[in-house]
């Protein structure tokens, strides 16, 4: 596609205050190091009965819960002709990558995961927002390089 553009896969914006300024990994480790205390208190203090790895193991299991969801991407597909043209092809290459369209808007599509209906996690969505000449998909990274390299190819 000669007359199509691809940006380069950036991080979205986060929108919370104090940890907008943080990167990813220190708030992860300030999580880890005052939650998972916290937790253990709280629950030693909910069961002091309860053995301390019936506690200690599953709030591990809920801290790294986070390090398997991959962090939100913004990709932006520009075009010299109207980008709402680009909706079938987007269609057929995120149908390719497990996708289906759940959500459509003025200027706004929405896909979600088409294996797992029943269980939608929020942040493996993508978003797409039609400009006049530009897409702005934001997903998760993975999904947008892969997305990116198909509409390249």
């Amino acid at each position: 596609m000669k007359s199509v553009m691809f940006s380069e896969v950036v991080p979205a914006q986060r929108n919370a205050g104090l940890l907008r300024t943080l990167s990813p990994l220190t708030a992860y480790g300030l999580t880890v190091a005052i939650g998972m205390p916290l937790l253990v208190l709280a629950m030693r203090l909910f069961d002091p009965t309860a053995p301390l790895a019936w506690i200690v193991l599953p709030v591990l299991a809920g801290l790294a819960l986070p390090l398997c969801i991959s962090a939100p991407g913004r990709l932006d597909v520009n075009t010299r002709f109207d980008a709402c043209h680009m909706a079938d092809t987007l269609d057929a290459t995120l149908a390719a990558l497990g996708y289906a369209r759940s959500d459509a808007g003025p200027g706004l599509l929405r896909y979600a995961k088409a294996a797992r209906p029943t269980w939608r996690n929020r942040a493996q969505n993508v978003n797409v927002r039609v400009h006049a000449h530009a897409l702005e998909v934001i997903g998760p990274i993975p999904v947008l390089r892969a997305l990116q390299k198909a509409l390249a190819g």
